[in-house]
């Protein structure tokens, strides 16, 4: 089958489709419910408490995130949920999730420069990067696993992430902390269903600069030292994380969200269907349907995303279907033939 042509096979759609089961608790709620046990440690023996504060001091202990050798890693909650703005302008709009029984929500609330972009995503995709291949070295030498603390050199992750290391650089970086440590999130998701708790947390919790007189005299922050949530530390612990592109920093954020769907979605597979109202409302595009419908084709036509193609269907004016599938024909033949068993290409 030619990478070109992959058509659309609505005979084993069902297969595949991307039904948003609301029932189960996604990685997310899980880990949001894992951030609330300290409330339920109140009634456990001493010993337990201890134990726990022991844990979480361990989990303050410094890293010093200066690895060469790691492959890219971003966490899949946020890979599938829009908490993050596409927007380069400060978004100030809360966005909000609920249950289809209106009875479990989570607020993304902005902070006072916005809420976090796709772009501040970044910075948590480059930290998950080295503490994920920290946390793999440790467990294979069994020595003690690395903290949520961790000191990075501000130039390292400028470079890495393909931004420029002038001094304007520097300034919109600030803006990314800012940012990615105002950016809360709100749930009342219960960790037990007789208890009726809400949590409030950020993805950063602190972030403190390493500044620097040049002899210019000016002042530059050349090292920082974050504290990352419990959360977002939670994730990595449970390894609910993915390899992605090296080619993910040179994409524009509505890109960089298309190829989160498809690395999430499709995965390992040949390919995944999903109706194309779903897909608008899972990139939290604000241009409206129309609009995302323009960028879409135009991203198609293009080719920009790495690794896996979009396809639309409008065959059916009312419900259009959007195909994502491996750019690799290799690979889309041999994934298909495991996804699909029973069908003949």
């Amino acid at each position: 089958m030619s990478s070109e042509q992959a058509p659309i096979k609505p005979h084993h759609m069902a297969q595949f489709l991307d039904e948003d089961d609301p029932t189960p608790l996604s990685p997310l709620m899980k880990a949001v419910a894992k951030l609330q046990q300290n409330v339920a440690s109140r009634g456990e023996p001493k010993e337990a408490v201890m134990e726990t504060e022991s844990q979480e001091n361990a989990q303050l202990d410094l890293f010093v995130a200066d690895l060469l050798d790691y492959s890219f890693k971003d966490d899949m909650t946020t890979m599938d949920a829009p908490l993050f703005s596409l927007s380069t302008r400060p978004d100030m709009d809360t966005w909000r999730w609920e249950s289809s029984d209106k009875k479990r929500w989570l607020e993304v609330m902005p902070s006072a420069k916005g809420r976090a972009t796709m772009n501040d995503k970044d910075l948590l995709i480059y930290l998950t990067s080295q503490l994920v291949a920290a946390m793999n070295s440790a467990k294979a030498r069994g020595e003690k696993m690395p903290g949520r603390r961790v000191r990075f050199v501000t130039y390292d992750f400028l470079k890495t992430t393909k931004r420029g290391t002038d001094n304007k650089s520097y300034e919109l970086f600030e803006d990314t902390l800012d940012r990615l440590q105002g950016t809360r999130f709100k749930t009342n998701i219960p960790i037990d269903k007789n208890m009726d708790e809400r949590n409030n947390f950020g993805l950063i919790e602190s972030a403190n600069y390493i500044i620097k007189t040049l002899p210019s005299g000016k002042k530059r922050m050349v090292a920082i030292e974050v504290t990352i949530s419990k959360w977002l530390y939670r994730t990595m612990e449970l390894r609910h994380v993915l390899t992605i592109s090296d080619r993910y920093f040179d994409l524009r954020p509505t890109v960089k969200r298309l190829y989160e769907l498809a690395r999430k979605h499709v995965g390992e597979q040949a390919e995944f269907m999903m109706k194309e109202e779903t897909l608008y409302e899972k990139t939290a595009s604000k241009g409206g349907m129309r609009e995302f419908r323009r960028i879409l084709k135009e991203i198609i036509e293009r080719d920009e995303v790495p690794d896996y193609r979009f396809q639309r269907d409008d065959s059916n004016p009312k419900c259009v279907w959007v195909k994502m599938y491996q750019k690799d024909t290799k690979k889309f033949a041999l994934a298909f033939a495991k996804q699909f068993p029973q069908q003949k290409k």
